[in-house]
């Protein structure tokens, strides 16, 4: 196919902790397009979602630092339509992509997007774009929490923010081990929701006597892993009330605040203890044939329809200030997907 000599990106030119404001600073610029270097791939972007580590990166406040102006997004979909010249054109060319990059360059918010070899995984060719183009963070994500609860031979898991796209792979991959859950949400709304799904013990953390219910149902289900994305006072609220012997894994930060509130005789006495995950560093950790087998689990989940990504609006990307805001108007109500075809 004949390439156009420039594209069109959203790009970020300077952090702002204002979520307005920096949203208002978005611009739709108009780059060069590259050739790709030695072993790269210029993918055709078709989608790419919005996630909490969006928005937090464009606050600054996210572990991930970029030189800026810079394009947005750290995952979507599309297809190879160059590649670089160590690499094989016959392997590569016209592959369905999802791509994951958290480096110091331009992001998937973009028309096209040049990727290195360990920035795309193969999608088989029955994956529609909107669940590949969100394929790599919630799923891996949410595969390489699980391998913890496995290790540790946990009879029950408890996962924070049990509304969001994370905790969907969680209950899928909890149902194929038979694994009892406990999930956790802010809202009333989100716990009959959640029921619907077939979720039997659902804790809304508003609720006055959230901590008792916790300790009593915790205990009850010898549930010694629990799954975090919200920190703060919560992690402590679930340290102070878990079984002996247990583990809190935090995995996101979207209270904003720093872990507290902790027990310092259950820290001392329980045999407890905090740690944290990150999806790169997994991913190191585990090597190409741990990966694989990751891949085509998930994979296979999805196209057998045990589990999918929850989308609530496709929009063009032009109008990405519209999807911009339904996201944050709705953060659990699923993911807002950019299209570029």
């Amino acid at each position: 196919m004949t390439l156009p000599k420039t594209y069109k990106a959203i790009e970020l030119p300077a952090y702002n902790q204002n979520t307005l404001r920096a949203l208002l600073s978005l611009k739709l610029v108009e780059k060069s397009l590259q050739e790709p270097g030695p072993l790269e791939l210029l993918i055709k972007m078709e989608a790419a979602p919005c996630n909490p580590s969006d928005i937090a990166f464009m606050q600054g406040g996210y572990n991930v630092q970029k030189t800026l102006p810079t394009v947005l997004g750290f995952e979507g979909a599309g297809t190879v339509v160059a590649c670089g010249n160590e690499l094989d054109d016959a392997a590569w060319m016209g592959k369905r992509v999802s791509c994951f990059t958290q480096k110091d360059k331009d992001g998937t918010w973009a028309e096209y997007f040049m990727a290195g070899l360990h920035e795309v995984i193969p999608v088989a060719a029955e994956m529609t774009a909107e669940q590949a183009s969100a394929f790599f963070i919630n799923p891996f994500t949410a595969f390489g929490l699980f391998e913890i609860a496995l290790q540790r031979e946990s009879e029950a898991i408890i996962i924070n923010a049990a509304g969001s796209r994370v905790a969907e792979f969680l209950f899928a991959l909890a149902r194929q081990k038979n694994i009892e859950i406990i999930a956790i949400v802010r809202k009333a709304q989100t716990a009959a929701t959640l029921k619907e799904k077939g979720i039997r013990e659902i804790l809304v953390s508003s609720d006055a006597n959230f901590a008792a219910k916790l300790k009593e149902t915790a205990h009850r289900l010898k549930a010694t892993t629990a799954f975090d994305a919200i920190a703060g006072e919560m992690t402590g609220t679930l340290f102070n009330n878990m079984p002996p012997d247990s583990e809190i894994v935090v995995y996101g930060g979207l209270s904003g605040q720093a872990i507290g509130a902790i027990s310092p005789l259950a820290l001392i006495f329980k045999n407890s203890m905090i740690s944290g995950f990150n999806l790169n560093d997994w991913i190191l950790y585990n090597g190409q044939e741990d990966f694989e087998i990751a891949r085509t689990s998930l994979q296979n989940m999805i196209l057998q329809g045990e589990v999918r990504t929850s989308i609530q609006s496709v929009v063009p990307f032009t109008n990405f200030a519209e999807g911009l805001r339904t996201y944050l108007g709705n953060m659990s109500g699923g993911k807002v997907l950019f299209q570029f075809d």
